[in-house]
């Protein structure tokens, strides 16, 4: 239950709150986007699909009376429509003998076409009424504010509100330049290092003077050829946004056969990078826990989509615990006693495949297994070390360990993955107990002199597999001398019995592909459930002190 201080009351953001962590650091990097569908409309007194052919009939009526029959779905019907209106419209101005040949005839009545859509589509909007339709939308001043720090928007809509409430006077104070820049094609360079609004569908802005896209994908036709180029290549720029950065799926239904192409593409891709998509949900709508699970698995498992079922009121509390200042959140967080930063240890035996899965997921902060460059001798078996080189390798591991642990507890917000835990070290001991390389590595590595600092918690993720496997693996990296099967399967052994008061979640990475391995760490990351593992006073136990 949220606290009556806090300015967060709703339930569904708080159960959210790791996401928005993430989303925060994300937002921070210039690697988080908002990719608006047609459902943000509804508030700015919009036609959403169904009303915009609607009213596209009857404004066809009278020169083609036949257009109030045309049914079906909507793409299907802006299909017939338009050839209706292509009939017609072509008469009226070969009759007029203004335009010289077939190509200039054809291109007026695709200017003509947009005309008719832009009458539907603005025909409730009044210029002296839209301030005050932004002002009372549920959550459009948080969206904004969320665009203006973000470098890319993806807008499927054809309106200009996006670009209406960044120029307002209170976003862009020093009035002596337009805050963001509009592009509708994928081949079009970017001027500015932020708000660059991207309309793939076309772009037709209230006042008709400004510079608008000649093409609308507003047809079956047009969406299928859209589809089409997104099959061989095309539609780059969305790819990039769905790969590369984290981004939140806002007004969508997820019944765009394009988008839905694009999200199962981008999942193949980069299939560690997950983004959010925002099932609305009416106020006096109720899903029951059963349909919102198997919602939730559908678009995880096949789309790398984390579904949030919000109301118009929790869209707003989520967008702004995303943008409010670092301060004000941690404040915020504290006073509803949640956490704000998550972290996740990656373990395993050598050659298990960490580092593999490490990499994918370049939407959390991710810290290698070691800050600088590896001494080559850490190769090698300890068995086949010095007991010099081993004490050299040891000092220097405890020095890494030390870094990495120092660069968590600076840290107050958002997701980590870290590769190996200080406790990994204890799994390679030669010639010393396990109790005297825990001491040194408190001693030298966690809190060297009077320090008195603690090894982050976090949740352990230990990953497993068959020996011989992971050994064929070592033989591309020139290790299967050093770390044979027998070897291999001893250290795996010891790893899970000094891991196991820690309750590790245990992932098998061998046998499997990797895309699989992968979604199931992604699903340990995502859970709304967080329980880190008390790694320092496990230490303290080993190192008995």
């Amino acid at each position: 239950m949220a606290s009556a201080e806090s300015k967060f009351q709703s339930g569904e953001v708080i159960s959210a709150w790791k996401y928005i962590c993430q989303l925060r650091v994300q937002l921070l990097k210039n690697k988080a986007s908002l990719v608006l569908g047609a459902g943000i409309s509804w508030d700015l007194k919009l036609p959403l699909w169904e009303r915009l052919i609607e009213k596209i009939k009857q404004a066809m009526q009278l020169k083609a009376p036949e257009s109030l029959l045309v049914s079906g779905a909507p793409g299907k019907a802006a299909l017939v429509l338009f050839e209706i209106f292509h009939s017609y419209k072509k008469c009226e101005i070969l009759e007029g003998g203004l335009y010289a040949n077939a190509n200039l005839v054809e291109r007026k009545i695709l200017s003509d076409w947009r005309e008719l859509i832009h009458e539907a589509l603005y025909s409730e909007t009044k210029e002296v009424d839209r301030r005050a339709t932004i002002d009372n939308h549920p959550y459009f001043e948080e969206m904004i504010n969320f665009i203006r720090q973000s470098e890319l928007t993806v807008n499927y809509n054809f309106d200009d509100y996006v670009e209406f409430g960044l120029s307002r006077a209170d976003l862009n104070p020093t009035k002596h330049e337009r805050p963001y820049q509009t592009v509708w094609s994928q081949h079009a360079q970017f001027t500015k290092d932020k708000c660059v609004i991207y309309h793939p569908n076309g772009f037709l802005p209230f006042d008709k003077k400004k510079f608008q896209s000649e093409n609308l994908i507003f047809s079956d036709g047009a969406f299928a050829d859209q589809l089409l180029d997104g099959i061989g290549g095309g539609l780059s720029t969305l790819l990039h946004v769905l790969t590369k950065k984290t981004s939140i799926l806002l007004g969508h239904s997820l019944t765009d056969s394009t988008l839905l192409h694009l999200l199962r593409k981008a999942a193949t891709i980069s299939p560690g990078n997950y983004n959010y998509f925002i099932r609305f949900m009416g106020d006096d709508e109720v899903l029951d826990a059963q349909s919102r699970a198997a919602v939730f698995e559908a678009n995880f498992n096949n789309y790398n989509l984390i579904t949030l079922f919000f109301k118009s009121s929790d869209i707003r509390e989520f967008l702004l615990a995303i943008t409010i200042p670092d301060d004000e959140f941690l404040r915020e967080s504290d006073i509803l006693g949640l956490q704000t930063k998550y972290c996740y240890y990656m373990v395993g035996s050598i050659g298990i495949g960490k580092s593999t899965v490490l990499s994918q997921f370049g939407n959390l902060t991710t810290l290698d297994e070691w800050f600088d460059e590896r001494p080559s001798d850490m190769a090698n078996s300890p068995e086949n070390l010095s007991t010099h080189i081993t004490m050299t390798i040891d000092s220097w591991t405890n020095q890494q360990f030390g870094k990495k642990n120092d660069y968590l507890v600076d840290k107050k917000i958002g997701l980590f993955l870290v590769d190996r835990s200080p406790i990994d070290p204890l799994t390679f001991v030669v010639d010393v107990t396990e109790e005297e390389r825990a001491r040194s590595m408190l001693n030298q590595g966690i809190r060297p002199g009077k320090s008195s600092k603690l090894i982050e918690s976090g949740e352990i993720i230990h990953m497993v597999g068959e020996p011989v496997e992971i050994w064929s693996r070592l033989i591309t990296k020139r290790k299967e001398t050093s770390w044979p099967p027998e070897k291999i399967a001893k250290l795996q052994s010891k790893s899970l019995e000094l891991y196991k008061p820690l309750m590790p979640k245990i992932i098998h990475s061998t046998s499997r592909r990797e895309v699989d391995v992968i979604r199931d760490v992604a699903r340990i990351i995502f859970s709304s459930v967080y329980s880190p593992a008390d790694l320092d006073t496990e230490m303290r136990n080993i190192a008995n002190v």
